[in-house]
């Protein structure tokens, strides 16, 4: 049977999906949150422009989701010091055990992902995927 590269991308996003899914509901995060969790583990306290501007995420969604993450607890705003009317967001230890995990699991699927690739063969996939994510990018900013 011969799948069309889409139908390959789609199985390949299922299977990691099917892996992490259990992560995110075991915190009871949505879609996308991770990734939010993820920025602020990384870079630490943030604003939402930083985070939406870093993630790919529509700022709008950033707002939502960040909310949603601070009414749950795995997020708290503080005042910024450099600029009174912007707020930072930073991790709550909730919030910091939900990256810490997710990080652990994505690495697990990353390296399920590739095995049995070679050095060369991971880097050229990661090229790969890139020029594909820079081509979404450009369509994208032609509408």
């Amino acid at each position: 049977m011969n799948l069309t590269l889409h139908q390959l991308l789609y199985r390949a996003y299922s299977g990691q999906s099917s892996i992490l899914r259990p992560v995110r509901e075991e915190f009871g995060l949505g879609r996308g949150q991770p990734r939010i969790l993820s920025y602020l583990l990384e870079h630490g306290g943030s604003s939402q422009s930083d985070i939406a501007s870093s993630t790919g995420i529509d700022p709008a969604s950033v707002s939502r989701m960040t909310e949603s993450l601070r009414r749950g607890g795995f997020l708290t705003r503080c005042e910024d010091d450099s600029c009174r009317r912007a707020n930072r967001l930073e991790l709550t230890e909730k919030g910091r055990m939900a990256a810490e995990k997710w990080r652990k699991e994505s690495r697990r699927v990353e390296n399920i992902l590739l095995d049995g690739f070679s050095d060369e063969e991971t880097a050229m996939f990661r090229d790969f995927l890139t020029r594909v994510i820079g081509n979404f990018s450009k369509e994208n900013s032609n509408e």
